[in-house]
């Protein structure tokens, strides 16, 4: 037969309070919250596995949600320090980006279920480099050649609403990575330098 004393008794209703308040004050998780928070708002699709080091990359970026969006698209390739801008950043919708500042007005919105073709010309000569077509074509076909590893590159893609008339960036999706792989010199096109820079 056992015997529980008044404080044995006392004692064990102060843990199974302490118990209770402590369950009832856990923070509840609402049913939104519940679902993917890692789930993209656009796809990017068309994209290879690897390209060469001058392969222009043609891809698509689709609206996955359910409001119109209006986006942005730069290429990123991994360095030393992580995952960061390509060499002369700008956004791949927008070439005139690569020169000047653009001030968004009356944005292109990106309906839902809707495709905005994007071209990436990783070997587009900017105006303000002094190099040949040829040479600044060859500076990164060598850079390629010698990189330890195949040099790794993706797409960020930024994601724009309209909040109040005003445009504010909403979040940041990103590709899966791909990688450059250096020509063989029987694989090169019989025509010299890159027909898609500026000359």
């Amino acid at each position: 037969m056992i015997i529980f004393s008044s404080s044995m008794i006392g004692s064990c209703r102060f843990a199974w309070l302490l118990t209770a308040t402590c369950f009832f004050a856990l923070p509840v998780q609402s049913a939104s919250a519940q679902g993917d928070p890692g789930r993209p708002e656009v796809e990017i699709e068309g994209l290879n596995h690897e390209y060469s080091s001058c392969a222009v990359v043609h891809f698509s970026v689709r609206n996955t949600s359910q409001h119109p969006i209006y986006v942005e698209v730069y290429a990123e390739e991994l360095k030393s320090d992580g995952w960061t801008y390509a060499d002369y950043p700008y956004d791949l919708r927008d070439p005139r980006s690569l020169y000047e500042k653009r001030v968004m007005v009356n944005p292109d919105m990106t309906e839902p279920g809707t495709r905005v073709g994007i071209t990436y010309d990783r070997c587009l000569r900017p105006r303000f480099v002094k190099q040949t077509n040829k040479a600044f074509v060859g500076a990164i076909e060598k850079k390629d050649r010698k990189a330890p590893m195949p040099v790794q590159q993706r797409l960020r893609v930024d994601v724009y609403v309209l909040d109040k008339g005003q445009i504010k960036i909403e979040r940041r999706d990103r590709s899966q990575p791909f990688i450059r792989v250096p020509e063989k010199q029987s694989d090169r096109p019989l025509k010299q330098g890159n027909p898609s820079a500026p000359q």
